[in-house]
């Protein structure tokens, strides 16, 4: 045995072990603090107690890290930038740069005009923006433009896991379901797991500049379209079904639209939009970006009579939100020759006989059957009737693609109410599902793009003006201008919530 003394013994005369220690084998050395008895165990040569390895070990005096410093990392927009936190963005090449930059264009550009068509398979079409997302993920991935959002990533599993045990038990209690809607819904939205990585989240202002001119040029098309028609030198003719085999092309929508029975003038979609009301949409998004991009004033007035020329409502809609959102959130983002070529655009448009048809239309939210109602009032209705009628509705809701099929809808041989996401989440797939949906929907928004205002409108879009749930081309373009561009947050709710306990844990006192 060791004749090393310990606890506080003295040398003793001769060697030998201390009084009171048994020293043969077999029986435990005694001695050690009455609180801390282990204490006689730790040295003395018995071999009880293996060593420590003290290497990797943190000093006390080193800071420990906390997620709340790296919450608050980001002084300039106050939002989560873990992946900044935790160290310096890697450097990337220039050719990296234009590579993802023409990346980002091609797949805006497809998303837009390219809505129309679609992948014939077999009776499942597969649209082509739905594609182009895909396949920008893949190579944009190769050259590490994309990473994934961890936070969303659990929301999206969290909530696809909600609407497949919904789908289950809505089979179980008999009713029918369509495997195909619940499929290509989340196809559809499991790209809005990535987001581009820090190095290119400058890239967002260019692409920003490319779709405001796309919409530029299709606002020139949809001026031509009405205008031609309005002076009888044209009759609008859809070129795309004309020399397009049908099977190539998403059916199911209003791409001719007349203004009446008896008026053979079609409304403006610049031939590549599904209806004349995305185009207006598009064309409305497009004026907010160049007001919030300081673009030269003729082209917000260029977009605006674009939007006149469709006839349509649902763009003025969310043009007079999006600008009331401005005037208190980013006042100085509308400058003076803003105000002037807005003056000058609708001095043109009520110069025309487009005028009386949109002022015509201000009353149609209370009109029943009209555009407005069945899309601002009916699909609410009919989904709270539609849910009251059986109460496990609440839960599990009524089936994927249910809602056009048990609810009103031209499907069912009815008006065509426009069933907007969160009405066809509740009703499809309950309430619980739909919460937890919305939420992942609302976080991958607003925690997008680096600029004011757009992620707003983009939301108020997507929610109340089409039936997004299902529509590759607002999903993609929603996903091309906001989401992408939220921050790769590689720490997600279920840290968060391990590091709350942890330190719960670490507070107890110890008894």
């Amino acid at each position: 045995m060791s004749e090393t003394p310990r606890n506080g013994e003295g040398p003793r005369p001769g060697g030998g072990m201390p009084p009171g220690r048994p020293g043969r084998p077999g029986v435990p050395p005694t001695g050690g603090t009455p609180h801390q008895p282990w204490r006689a165990f730790d040295g003395g040569g018995t071999g009880m107690v293996r060593k420590v390895r003290q290497r990797w070990r943190r000093d006390r005096s080193s800071p420990q890290p906390s997620l709340d410093a790296l919450a608050a990392y980001d002084e300039r927009s106050d939002r989560l930038r873990l992946v900044e936190a935790v160290g310096p963005t890697k450097q990337v090449s220039e050719e990296n740069r234009r590579y993802i930059l023409r990346l980002l264009k091609i797949t805006l550009l497809v998303c837009i005009v390219g809505m129309r068509f679609a992948i014939p398979l077999g009776s499942f079409p597969i649209p082509l923006p739905l594609v182009a997302m895909y396949v920008f993920v893949v190579l944009a991935r190769l050259r590490g433009g994309v990473r994934y959002n961890r936070v969303r990533t659990e929301l999206f599993i969290a909530s696809a896991a909600l609407i497949v045990l919904a789908t289950y038990l809505s089979q179980f209690f008999g009713n029918s379901i369509s495997l195909n809607s619940v499929l290509l819904l989340l196809v559809l939205w499991m790209p809005w797991v990535f987001c581009v990585s820090i190095q290119f989240r400058d890239l967002f202002v260019p692409l920003a500049r490319f779709y405001t001119r796309i919409m530029l040029v299709a606002a020139v098309v949809g001026v031509f379209q009405l205008g031609s028609q309005y002076a009888g030198v044209w009759v609008y003719t859809d070129y795309l079904l004309k020399f397009v085999p049908e099977n190539f092309l998403i059916q199911d929508y209003n791409v001719s639209y007349e203004l009446a029975w008896n008026d053979p003038t079609t409304k403006a979609n610049a031939f590549v939009f599904l209806e004349p009301s995305f185009l207006c949409q598009y064309l409305a998004l497009a004026l907010v970006i160049a007001l919030l991009i300081r673009a030269p004033a003729w082209q917000p007035a260029l977009l605006g009579i674009g939007m006149a020329s469709t006839l349509s409502g649902t763009g003025i809609i969310l043009l007079v939100v999006a600008v009331g959102l401005m005037v208190v959130v980013a006042p100085n983002r509308i400058r003076p020759a803003y105000v002037l070529a807005g003056a000058v655009g609708l001095a043109i448009v009520f110069a025309t006989p487009a005028a009386n048809i949109l002022l015509d239309r201000r009353s149609e939210t209370s009109q029943e059957g009209s555009s407005g109602y069945i899309r601002f009032v009916q699909p609410y209705t009919e989904v709270s009737a539609g849910l009251s009628d059986n109460p496990t509705r609440l839960f599990v809701g009524a089936g994927p693609g249910s809602a056009d099929r048990l609810l009103t809808s031209f499907r069912s041989g009815g008006d065509a109410v426009v069933y907007t996401i969160a009405p066809k989440l509740a009703f499809e797939y309950g309430l619980v599902a739909m919460v937890v949906f919305v939420a992942f929907l609302m976080v991958s928004v607003y925690r997008g793009p680096p600029i004011p205002v757009l992620p707003t409108a983009m939301l108020f879009m997507i929610f109340f003006l089409s039936g997004s749930l299902l529509q590759a081309h607002t999903v993609a373009l929603a996903w091309l201008l906001t989401s992408l561009w939220g921050p790769p947050v590689t720490v997600g709710v279920s840290d968060a919530l391990a590091a709350v306990m942890r330190r719960d844990r670490d507070q107890v006192p110890v008894a």
